[in-house]
């Protein structure tokens, strides 16, 4: 999570209060006031206020920004208030919020119309310097607030609901360069990060209680946004100036959730390590990855027969893909990978009271890469579209992987794409290329399996019969091997012996 006006001023607008830091230049309180109108309505707001100079502090009330979607038929506006703008004499500009600060959200979208009132409090320290068209905002607190005191879906309040969230120990910095583009880029950092929910319906049992916190938070972003207006047609916005890159970092996270659905209570809790995001987009390409590390999940009540106790060492995932379209082949790919995943031995005696499988904990890792030609700029992709907006040309498999109970299957290949070929396949480009794999343990899994009476005796033989018509032994007891390939000519061979 990124809490600096670089990040959330374009949607919400919710972080003026936030901004802050100290530059080189001199800046007065109307410096700051007229950058942060500027800047708004570069991001498509109009904005209303009514202003008062009393020396060195310009107040601002009454603070209105509105943004409209023609599109959707939808209007979002917000209201922030009051705010002081004091000249420090030193160059710097401070930003005084009052006490219990409100900030007032409406979006008006046919039957999804909603109003929240946000209320702020904390020891917020905010600093802005810079020159009147590049503004460095340094922010920081010892702890701050953030709850929703009011809660309206439809003109009708929601009752029994309280959510926030309190920030301890944060602080960073923002700077916003107005030009024929805006720049933003930013650093945060915070301690603890804690969200909290309480729910209850007045009229029956259900409830719900959360509490999420995420400890040693740090995110830095940086973003380019053309001045289009981009709230009436988003697809504007992606031109070869734009672009939008950052992440975080955290070291630890827990949850903590107990419920009662009318007709049981129950609770979960989970417990992770070191985890991480990254997104990177513009124009031309879109790519995000993420991991978390040493993960614990528990539950138990509710609709859960019996306890649920789940680890695993790393849940990881990645995906990139090109939007822009070129003559050229461009790489796109994708990650996932689900390391020691182990289950309770409570959650094994369900199936396997004697041990007689394994106990090994599972992986899956499937890494996929390739190459295509995109001849329509998928950013403007709608539902009228009728023909494919680009094409495949090479595929690669570096690497799948899966180990379960015992048994494991790895493969690696590579195929190309013959697009003027669409018979051979149905419609699809021709292949050529081929993948290897390697299969260990399957029939003494299976094995076990029988004699456990989890799997049938016909069954078992249909298996069997089929992996001999795509394998054959490999090096080692129980191990398989395959080479699936497809020729030029669109024959699909396993082995060398022809299936199609």
């Amino acid at each position: 999570m990124h809490i600096s006006a670089s990040g959330v001023f374009s949607t919400t607008a919710v972080a003026t209060i936030f901004i802050a830091q100290s530059a080189l230049a001199d800046v007065t309180a109307r410096d700051v006031w007229t950058h942060w109108q500027d800047y708004m309505a570069t991001s498509g707001y109009k904005v209303e206020a009514t202003e008062a100079k009393n020396g060195n502090t310009l107040s601002i009330s009454d603070i209105k920004v509105a943004m409209s979607f023609p599109e959707e038929e939808a209007d979002l506006a917000v209201d922030f208030g009051a705010m002081d703008l004091v000249e420090n004499g030193d160059g710097t500009v401070s930003v005084v919020l009052p006490d219990n600060k409100q900030i007032a959200i409406t979006s008006n979208e046919g039957d999804e119309a909603f109003a929240v009132t946000l209320t702020l409090n904390g020891d917020l320290n905010t600093i802005v310097s810079g020159d009147p068209k590049a503004m460095t905002y340094t922010y920081g607190a010892t702890e701050a607030t953030i709850a929703v005191t009011e809660l309206l879906v439809e003109n009708e309040a929601v009752e029994g609901v309280d959510m926030g969230l309190v920030l301890s120990g944060f602080s960073g910095m923002s700077e916003i360069i107005l030009g024929e583009d805006t720049t933003n880029r930013g650093t945060t950092e915070i301690e603890t990060l804690t969200f909290n929910l309480t729910g209850r319906a007045p009229e029956d049992e259900e409830s719900v209680d959360a509490k999420v916190t995420l400890s040693g938070m740090k995110a830095d972003a940086e973003s380019i946004l053309p001045d289009v207006p981009f709230g009436s047609d988003p697809a504007a916005l992606f031109t070869d100036a734009f672009s939008i890159a950052g992440g975080y970092t955290y070291d630890g996270m827990t949850a903590d959730v107990s419920y009662n659905d009318g007709r049981a209570p129950g609770q979960f809790s989970l417990k992770s390590g070191a985890g991480a995001f990254t997104l990177d987009m513009s124009s031309a390409l879109i790519s995000y990855e993420g991991n978390a590390t040493d993960t614990h999940f528990t539950g138990a009540g509710g609709e859960l027969p019996i306890p649920v106790d789940v680890t695993f060492g790393e849940f990881a995932y990645g995906f990139n893909v090109p939007l822009s379209a070129s003559e050229e082949e461009q790489d796109f790919g994708l990650k996932l990978a689900l390391k020691d995943l182990a289950i309770s031995e409570l959650l094994w005696s369900l199936f396997d009271p004697t041990q007689a499988l394994p106990r090994d904990p599972a992986t899956l890792i499937v890494d996929i890469a390739g190459k295509g030609t995109i001849l329509t700029d998928l950013f403007t992709l709608d539902d009228t579209m009728t023909e494919m907006p680009g094409e495949l040309n090479s595929l690669i498999l570096n690497e799948l992987r899966l180990n379960v109970a015992g048994a494991s299957v790895e493969g690696a290949g590579d195929f190309a794409f013959d697009n003027s070929d669409l018979e051979s396949f149905d419609g699809l480009p021709r292949p050529e290329g081929a993948v290897n794999l390697t299969i260990k343990g399957v029939n003494g899994l299976m094995d076990t399996l029988v004699s456990m009476g989890l799997l049938p005796e016909d069954q078992a033989l249909a298996a069997r019969f089929m992996m001999g018509t795509f394998t054959k032994p490999g090096d080692g007891e129980d191990t398989l091997t395959s080479k699936i390939e497809v020729n030029d000519k669109g024959h699909v061979l396993a082995n060398g012996q022809r299936l199609k």
